[in-house]
């Protein structure tokens, strides 16, 4: 059995597939890749990792370390250490991770492992380890004031202190976090403050 469909009912129902076909494709987007300059700091936090689709976060690439510098976190780690009365303390913050490079070489997104916090601290003279020691200690009490879960990454970072004289030596130290917490929770200062983040 034949169906006919008067001229202008067909050209009505060509109408409607040609709409229905132009608002699917309006509908279809696509998801806006984040590379390394757009991530904030807000975003890099352990409470607000990015989230990108399966489809993105499966798309091959290549892995390699890298480093974010997090300017607002470094302005509130100044003005912590600027209420705690010290001087001319310079301190810059960094998320340390992995950049996911694919094979056109671009960034599709930057993954925090950690934050390691850099400090820079004039002294007059290197021979006075005791004093040293005890503005190690007063420092890192200010830094760990800051808990983890405000800081880019889940895993504890590195924390450095370069101790500047005015005779232009340098002393540097380098050490995890956790083991600064260990030796101002055992009461260790002074002298053998420094002596302990010293070690590897």
């Amino acid at each position: 059995m034949k169906i006919k469909i008067p001229a202008g009912g067909l050209c009505l129902l060509l109408l409607v597939l040609i709409l229905s076909s132009c608002q699917i494709r309006q509908s279809i987007q696509p998801f806006p890749v984040k590379t390394l300059d757009l991530i904030s700091e807000k975003e890099l936090t352990a409470e607000n990792q990015p989230t990108i689709p399966d489809a993105i976060s499966q798309a091959p690439c290549a892995y390699m370390w890298a480093s974010q510098p997090l300017p607002q976190i470094s302005r509130e780690f100044e003005n912590l250490i600027n209420q705690a009365d010290f001087k001319d303390i310079q301190v810059f913050a960094e998320a340390y991770g992995e950049n996911c490079v694919t094979e056109e070489g671009e960034i599709v997104r930057f993954a925090a492992m950690q934050t390691d916090i850099h400090t820079v601290v004039p002294v007059q003279s290197l021979n006075n380890p005791t004093e040293m020691g005890d503005i190690a200690g007063r420092l890192l009490g200010v830094i760990l004031e800051v808990p983890l879960s405000a800081l880019p990454g889940l895993q504890p970072g590195y924390i450095g202190i370069q101790f500047s004289s005015n005779e232009g030596e340098v002393l540097n130290l380098w050490f995890k976090r956790e083991k600064a917490e260990q030796l101002l929770q055992a009461g260790i200062n002074g002298e053998k403050l420094l002596d302990e983040l010293q070690k590897k």
